[in-house]
């Protein structure tokens, strides 16, 4: 029985080196590179941060001067009283500069305020990529699981086909009955229904993949990665965890994404506070004006052909309908929610890790508790075998041993990959 268990996975080591000399090998880093390269949610993200930058930039132009150039050409005409209308051309040229001198952190404020919004935004698409390659990581272990529970089921039709040829076998020979038969028929029908499921299956996970990636490698003719191993030695060369729980909460609460984001949501609220303080106080302007006109005779007296004037400008916003008031009372309460959210994502963090923390373990367990299981259900197996071959039980019982054995093999291959995807999920909340 020993060597029906080997058989299993020698036969999808085969498999897959068949499928390897014919069709190109993704693996899951090259997956990864893919999603990468050409995942539209990561393209939207990416653009949000340059979109960022840019408001960055433009803020950061109030603290330089600024010019202004303005020329007008056309038609002037004068009329006087009791006199004739003067009528000409006119060209008029202005070149006018300011330059900001102290606002009381207005400006500042709002500069701070965009480049925390940047810092956010880039810590938001950093999120993104990392939420993509777990994505990644667990649908591709995802169609893994799939193709070993296909070869499961293809080692249970090889099952079912041996013990119809069996019962036949019996009852041709009289001794056992055409009930045994057309159980056999209908659990070898059920094993192929179940094989047929499982290919459906695989192809919706393959799919799910490729949706991932945002692109369909090698026109979709390609095999996954998969290395296969003895069942005997499953689950002994697990990576394992080498740091406690609160070890990884502290390296969480340093390293996600996430809580990074909120926290410069936090700081830009505070920025657009002192900002928007800043509009009781008043405003310091170096302003300079020189204008240049060009005129026909008649205007010569009447028009400065040259002109320039300069000095420092105060504005002060003494009264505003205490509309200065209630923006500076609205971004405080911003900046409260930005406070609340920083402890909501840092709370969700520690759920999360705690979570995944415990899937590891819970997994790594199964995968110890399932080989005991598929060790029994052989030893159990072995002996329904032959208690039927010895016309000591029916056949109900024989199936039943069969199946568990076959059940128990399944569980153990979903375990064993829902470890690695456990894994995947850890590194995930802890921003690795």
């Amino acid at each position: 029985m020993k060597q029906l268990i080997q058989s299993l996975f020698v036969g999808l080591t085969v498999a897959t080196l068949v499928a390897s000399a014919n069709s190109p090998i993704l693996t899951i880093d090259k997956s990864i590179e893919i999603a990468l390269k050409h995942s539209p949610d990561i393209d939207i993200s990416r653009f949000d941060f340059q979109k960022a930058i840019e408001r960055s930039n433009f803020q950061k132009g109030y603290y330089l001067p600024r010019l202004d150039l303005s020329v007008t050409g056309g038609k002037q005409n004068i009329s006087y009283e009791d006199q004739a209308d003067l009528s000409g051309t006119i060209l008029l040229g202005r070149l006018s500069a300011s330059q900001l001198i102290y606002d009381f952190g207005k400006t500042s404020g709002q500069i701070d305020a965009a480049g925390k919004e940047a810092s956010a935004y880039k810590a938001s698409m950093n999120q993104i990529i990392s939420l993509k390659i777990l994505t990644i990581k667990t649908r591709y272990y995802s169609a893994l699981k799939m193709k070993s529970i296909i070869n499961v089921n293809h080692k249970n039709i090889e099952l079912q086909k041996g013990q119809l040829r069996r019962a036949q076998r019996y009852y041709d020979s009289g001794i056992k009955t055409i009930i045994d038969v057309s159980d056999a028929q209908v659990r070898l029908t059920q094993a192929k229904l179940d094989l047929s499921n499982s290919k459906y299956e695989l192809r919706l996970r393959i799919a799910l993949l490729e949706e991932s990636m945002g692109y369909v490698p090698y026109s979709g003719h390609y095999d996954l990665y998969h290395i296969d191993s003895d069942i005997d030695k499953m689950g002994n060369n697990l990576p394992s965890i080498k740091r406690s729980l609160a070890q990884l909460e502290g390296f969480a609460y340093d390293h996600r994404f996430e809580l990074q984001s909120s926290k410069y949501l936090l700081e830009s609220s505070h920025s657009i506070v002192e900002s928007k303080q800043g509009d009781y106080l008043p405003t310091l302007e170096l302003k300079g004006d020189y204008t240049e006109q060009r005129v026909d005779q008649e205007f010569i007296g009447l028009t400065p052909q040259r002109q320039w004037q300069a000095g420092v400008g105060l504005k002060w916003n003494l009264f505003s309908g205490l509309q200065t008031d209630a923006s500076v009372q609205e971004a405080k309460i911003s900046m409260m929610k930005s406070a609340s959210l920083v402890e909501e994502v840092r709370l969700k963090i520690k759920r999360e890790v705690t979570e995944s923390h415990l899937y590891v373990m819970r997994t790594r367990d199964a995968i110890t508790l399932s080989k005991s299981i598929v060790i029994a259900s052989e030893k159990k197996y072995i002996q329904a075998k032959k208690r039927y071959e010895n016309d000591l039980s029916d056949f109900i019982e024989y199936q039943e041993a069969q199946q568990g054995y076959i059940n128990a093999l399944g569980e153990l291959v979903i375990s064993y990959y829902d470890y690695y995807i456990s894994i995947a999920q850890l590194d995930f909340s802890v921003g690795r």
